[in-house]
């Protein structure tokens, strides 16, 4: 067609925008803004065709309100409009009038005040790329369909070169993050925490979502275990379905390939929520397997439908398979060395692994700029239960307590036994207002649940939270003791969260109730210290009668 000086001038300007860059982000801007200005500031809004989700998703867009927008976020290639024509003929398509338009169409055209859609393909090789949608504001400019056509076709080049140039680049990023992530793992591969926590990290990166759980396969539950997760509801987690049959998990492992539900949120799958109470649209489980071992379950979550591409499964298939030849010698490692931070009484970690894991858990922290609360728990007046009933029964109550702290927390939660009678825990990513729930219900079920032989005891419990009470481990722990002298000083059996200086509310500072509790505790031990000392209530006579025989000889020797 012979084409007026106007429309040719505004051709050559198109053609040199969409050459000025190679990211696919600037090509589809460049689309929308060139072909508005074509038509008299059209609404325009380009799609990209997705095979795999059989579906046009849109790309960019100008002018269209949120409503419109957010119904042409994802067509289905069968969807009633002029879209679905386009995909059929492959050619493009037009109404004058919103009453001879499809039905998605017609909405849309009402909704905007159309003066006619015009709906281009973006066709390069033969292969469907995607198509330009345009809502006239003149009903004059229908004519300008067969000119369209033509920049329509100038536009699909750049669009198709735009996304072969991603794809490199999306290859050389896979290649780089792998390398990155191997490199980590390796130097990470004798601590199973490590291992976890470059495998989630990795993987949020390669999937291009905030949400993923690592399950590993606890096999006297005969289930899974949340070993470690990011982005989601720590509420929803009750919700998750964990069995090793049935689940979206369980039937990812028992296959050994990856399970992708594309459109979760129509099936019932027993699956948690985002961070910010959302249901999600999709998820990708990826099998944890090192030879024959089953290990676990990567699992990758999206509030949106179809959000993981075949190239982003991949890629985590191959993240997985060097996760899991680190997390084999990891798991080698620490069954080898579990002797040596652990305390054999009661199966916790002991003070060494402590007062480590607080140091590393404060710096990644600090890193990734998240909570953290220590909370320090003392079995109350265990003097008296081995007094009265036998140190092997005081011996039973710490396991008692120690049994319960274990059963409360979550698995990413580090409980240690660092005194005779007194518990260190840890809590990551965890708010002190919320790890102090979490010390309230263990103080309540250690009241609830009597100790074999002894009956009712009770714990008394101080927290301190990073950073609001300080940014490192001694201050820290400082913090947290003195909440638990607290917590003693005015009449255990309770929670203490120390203060923080400027949020301080009491008649006394708390530096100085903490001193006045510090004095009271110690006098106490002494006190009890005293009576051990002191002779039995049986024997006084018996030495008041010794002393007075010993003075009435000397007398007499004089």
């Amino acid at each position: 067609m012979a084409i007026d000086e106007n429309l040719l001038q505004k051709l050559i300007k198109m053609q040199k925008a969409l050459h000025s860059s190679l990211r696919l982000k600037d090509v589809l801007e460049a689309c929308v803004t060139e072909f508005s200005d074509i038509t008299g500031r059209a609404k325009v809004a380009v799609f990209l065709a997705d095979n795999e989700g059989l579906s046009f998703k849109l790309m960019s867009h100008k002018g269209y309100s949120e409503a419109s927008v957010e119904e042409m976020r994802s067509v289905p290639f069968t969807a009633d409009s002029l879209l679905r024509l386009v995909m059929q003929k492959r050619e493009s398509a037009s109404r004058a009038t919103a009453q001879e338009a499809p039905d998605l169409s017609q909405a849309i055209m009402k909704r905007e005040g159309s003066q006619g859609q015009i709906v281009l393909p973006l066709q390069a090789t033969n292969l469907l790329v995607g198509a330009i949608q345009i809502d006239l504001l003149r009903p004059e400019n229908l004519a300008l369909e067969p000119f369209l056509k033509e920049a329509a076709e100038a536009a699909a080049g750049a669009v198709a070169n735009s996304i072969l140039f991603g794809r490199s680049e999306f290859e050389k990023e896979r290649l780089n993050t792998l390398h990155k992530a191997g490199v980590a793992l390796s130097n990470s591969a004798l601590r199973v925490s490590d291992v976890l926590q470059i495998a989630a990290d990795t993987s949020l990166v390669i999937s291009n979502t905030p949400c993923c759980a690592i399950l590993m396969v606890d096999p006297q539950a005969e289930a899974f275990r949340v070993a470690a997760f990011k982005g989601l509801d720590a509420a929803s987690l009750h919700d998750f379905d964990l069995s090793l049959t049935g689940s979206i998990a369980g039937r990812c492992l028992a296959s050994g390939k990856t399970e992708y539900v594309a459109e979760a949120s129509r099936y019932p799958h027993g699956m948690p929520r985002s961070s910010d109470n959302s249901v999600f649209g999709s998820a990708a489980a990826i099998p944890m397997m090192y030879e024959n071992d089953q290990l676990g379950v990567l699992m990758v979550f999206s509030t949106d439908q179809r959000a993981f591409s075949r190239e982003q499964i991949e890629l985590l298939e191959q993240l997985m398979a060097q996760a899991c030849t680190a997390m084999h010698i990891a798991l080698t490692h620490e069954s080898a060395t579990s002797q040596i931070v652990q305390d054999a009484h009661t199966g916790l970690y002991n003070q060494l692994h402590f007062e480590d894991s607080l140091v590393k858990e404060i710096e990644r922290s600090q890193r990734h700029k998240r909570n953290l609360t220590v909370m320090l728990v003392d079995l109350d007046h265990l003097a008296r239960i081995n007094e009265y009933f036998g140190r092997e029964k005081g011996d039973e109550a710490i396991k008692h307590v120690a049994q319960i702290i274990r059963e409360s927390l979550r698995d990413i939660d580090v409980p240690c036994r660092i005194g005779g009678e007194k518990f260190g825990i840890i809590l990551p990513e965890t708010p002190v207002q919320k790890a102090a729930d979490v010390a309230e219900r263990v103080r309540q079920k250690v009241r609830k649940e009597t100790a074999p032989g002894i009956g009712m005891v009770t714990i008394s419990v101080g927290m301190a939270a990073f950073p609001d009470n300080a940014d490192d481990a001694e201050p820290l722990l400082k913090a947290a003791e003195q909440a638990l002298d607290v917590a003693k000083f005015e009449g255990r059996d309770r929670v203490k969260i120390a203060e923080v200086a400027e949020q301080m509310s009491g008649p006394i500072p708390w530096e100085e109730l903490a001193k006045q509790a510090r004095l009271a505790v110690v006098s106490e031990r002494q006190a009890q210290l005293q009576n051990k000392l002191a002779p039995d209530a049986a024997y006084q006579p018996w030495m008041r009668a010794q002393t007075t025989w010993s003075q009435r000889g000397k007398k007499e020797d004089e």
